[in-house]
């Protein structure tokens, strides 16, 4: 036995052969090999459904990029600007920013990744990004900042120059990140050539940003604040802290001392309900957007977005899956568009497989007992005769979902601030009852339109304006019949409340005064004012009428509208097409996680949907199944301990039964074992079982029946 392997203690000996590494591995670029097979994109390709479902997902993700560049561009780019006027002078404390970023956590991790492509782009290319997972300790902190911000892209170093490359991350220290600095910022080398010093010669700020302030433990944060602060007149570092609940939690998880040593600069973002009403109201919301939810599945996504994570993106992944189950229906939901010419074009591309798709939808059974009996048979088996009556009532869809959204925005000018708000403060409270019902006939519009009986001048004429600057922008050749007449009604209203009262108001004075006047029954100047007086409130009455008729028919014009433009999407025929209000989704979307796993280890079938894992009952085991699933209903059979001999013999007698009549003690294949062993690991690592400290060839059940 060789001297250099004798030790104590069990141990595994690992000889080189005095092979040396090669130092260029680095740049060594590794390639690999896949048999890829197809792609799910390639499989569904040629489907009309998918090739919908895709447009749309790519124009829904568009409109969200776009809305989130708009939405947080305020508040990141006061964050680019602090990181580069912090170090243009002299400081003595640690330059840090506080983001009350709220408790949206799932969202946290698309804003700080903008926020760390700005800085970069426009800043400096020194981003640290440290999670509190990374960060146990004070060393792992500090390897995993150093380590970052030696890596980072964009850095302007010499290709030759890889010196910080060989140095290894339990190497990494402060002193060594400064030696980094001036290496790459000092006098030598901005002095090589005039064009390192174009790039060089202004130094860049080292930028540590925590996201996830309160996960971090308070004794390490406050180590690495002090360490940091130290080097702070050589190394120009800024920090910014992502703080998800309020600013006292700074002031509670650092010490005074600690506080002396950074100077706070607080920034807030918008909250997560803000940024969902935005992304509901020009994204969702939108009059070009074909895809709708029903009001069932809508308050579904609203009361997951509320009560549970408060994130914008699950509530975006939860529109897209619900997007995927509704097209998965069939080519049927390829007519999910707005445009008519792509309507016709793919009705006249419809196979017989395609229309019987369409008829399986609910409403159409509506649509067959509305007709004639002669017209209920071609419904159901002319196709011809049913492309035509398919594309006339699309189109009245079409129509009706035009001026939906359109509608809905202005009935919200009108109603968000009502006292008590019968139909909510927000948009998507209106969506939410005018996709589930009759929005008109509902007590909470009368009764919005009673409190609309007393707007005054000022709230009225504001109104008006305002939805007369939703409704113009929206004319198009197509709607100019209807809307542009409605519009032009709006403004001759609003002119006249703006102009009749101020010239009413001057004959009114006139009058008085020569009716008083002609009157010879005054004698004073005392019955001279009464009778002023009387006439002007009388006058002021007659006012006040003629101002309460013109809102009347100021509303009157707009509830007809509303009538005409709000009703309930389930009135049309074949609205299933763009509407999608399906709750049983909701298993999906929201999952108990022990009755997911006992469904699929119980009945793999259940998932899988193959009919080689098909069982008559519960409790059947076939040799086709997993060989997780096998040992979990093995499993279930045993009580609280579990001999794993009896368990593998078992498994054995189902998976390979050949040597069934043996000896109990029959040889074991090393496959077999391997993968027994295999799923025991798997089962322990699921939670089910755990090693047993008084039988060590048992182990013990974690779960109560099945």
């Amino acid at each position: 036995m060789d001297e250099d392997t004798i030790s104590v203690s069990k141990g595994v000996f690992i000889f080189n052969n005095n092979i040396k590494r090669s130092n260029n591995r680095g740049r060594r670029k590794r390639t690999f090999t896949t048999n890829k097979t197809t792609d799910d994109n390639e499989i569904f390709a040629s489907n009309l459904w998918y090739q919908q479902y895709a447009n749309l997902k790519n124009i829904l993700e568009e409109n969200i990029m776009e809305l989130n560049d708009n939405m947080f561009s305020s508040v990141l780019s006061e964050l680019v600007q602090f990181v580069g006027s912090s170090r243009k002078s002299a400081v003595e404390e640690i330059p840090t920013a506080a983001l009350l970023t709220g408790i949206n956590m799932p969202d946290h991790a698309a804003q700080f990744s903008t926020l760390i492509n700005k800085i970069q782009q426009n800043e400096t290319p020194h981003v640290a990004c440290l999670y509190s997972q990374d960060c146990v300790n004070i060393k792992n902190m500090i390897e995993n900042m150093i380590n970052k911000l030696m890596n980072s892209e964009g850095e302007t170093i010499d290709d030759e120059d890889e010196d910080h490359r060989t140095i290894k991350k339990h190497q990494m220290n402060l002193s060594v990140l400064q030696c980094w600095y001036n290496n790459v910022y000092g006098e030598k080398k901005i002095m090589s050539s005039p064009k390192k010093q174009r790039t060089n010669i202004h130094q860049k700020a080292l930028v540590v940003i925590i996201p996830d302030f309160e996960s971090f433990t308070s004794s390490v944060l406050q180590k690495f604040i002090l360490i940091v602060s130290c080097y702070i007149k050589v190394l120009p570092f800024v920090f910014i802290f992502g703080i998800a609940t309020s600013l006292n939690t700074l002031h509670t998880s650092l010490s005074y001392q600690i506080m002396s040593k950074i100077n706070i600069r607080v920034f807030k973002s918008q909250p997560s309900i803000v940024y969902l009403d935005n992304v509901l109201e020009n994204a969702f919301f939108d009059t070009n957007f074909p895809f709708h939810l029903g009001g069932n599945i809508f308050n579904l996504f609203i009361d997951l977005f509320l009560f549970y994570d408060l994130s914008v993106n699950n509530f975006i992944t939860n529109v897209k899956y619900a997007m995927a189950e509704h097209f998965c229906f069939g080519n049927a939901m390829s007519l999910c568009t707005l445009s008519k010419p792509q309507t016709r074009e793919m009705v006249e591309n419809f196979t017989h497989n395609d229309f019987e798709n369409v008829r399986q939808l609910l409403s159409f059974r509506k649509l067959v007992e509305s007709e004639t009996y002669e017209n209920r048979i071609k419904l159901l088996t002319d196709d011809d005769y049913f492309k035509d009556v398919l594309i006339k009532h699309l189109r009245s869809i079409q129509k009706y979902l035009r001026r939906f959204h359109l509608f809905l925005k202005v009935l919200h000018v009108l109603v968000n601030d009502l006292p008590k708000a019968p139909l909510g403060k927000k948009i998507r409270e209106l969506y939410a009852v005018a996709v589930s019902r009759d929005i008109t006939k509902s007590d909470e519009y009368k009764e919005s339109f009673q409190l609309l009986g007393f707007l005054s001048k000022v709230e009225l004429i504001s109104k008006l304006s305002a939805i007369i600057d939703i409704l113009s922008p929206k004319l198009t050749s197509v709607e100019q019949n209807k809307i542009a007449e409605f519009v032009n009604k709006l403004e001759q209203y609003l002119k006249s409340m703006n102009d009749f009262n101020m010239e009413e108001l001057q004959d009114a004075v006139e009058e008085i005064e020569t009716e008083a006047l002609a009157d010879e029954t005054i004698d004073s100047r005392q019955q001279f004012r009464e009778k002023l007086l009387g006439m002007a409130k009388q006058k002021s009455a007659k006012q006040l009428n003629k101002y309460e008729q013109l809102r009347k028919e100021v509303l009157d014009l707009l509830s007809n509208a509303f009538e005409e433009y709000l009703v309930e999407p389930k009135s049309f025929y074949l609205h299933e097409i763009f509407f999608f209000d399906d709750v049983s989704i909701q298993n999906n979307i929201v999952g108990t996680h022990r009755t997911a796993i006992h469904n699929a280890l119980n009945d793999p079938q259940y998932y899988l949907q193959c009919s080689c894992c098909e069982i008559p009952n519960s409790t059947s085991i076939r040799h086709t199944m997993p060989d997780i699933c096998i040992a979990y209903k093995l499993h279930l059979e045993c009580g609280k301990m579990i001999n794993l001999y009896d368990w593998l013999q078992a498994f054995l007698s189902i998976v390979d039964p050949s040597d069934a009549d043996e000896e109990s003690d029959r040889y074991v294949k090393p496959e077999l074992q391997a993968r027994f062993t295999q799923i025991v690991t798997e089962l322990e690592y699921l939670g089910f079982i755990k090693n047993s400290k008084r039988k060590a060839d048992h182990v013990a059940r974690l779960t109560w029946g099945g």
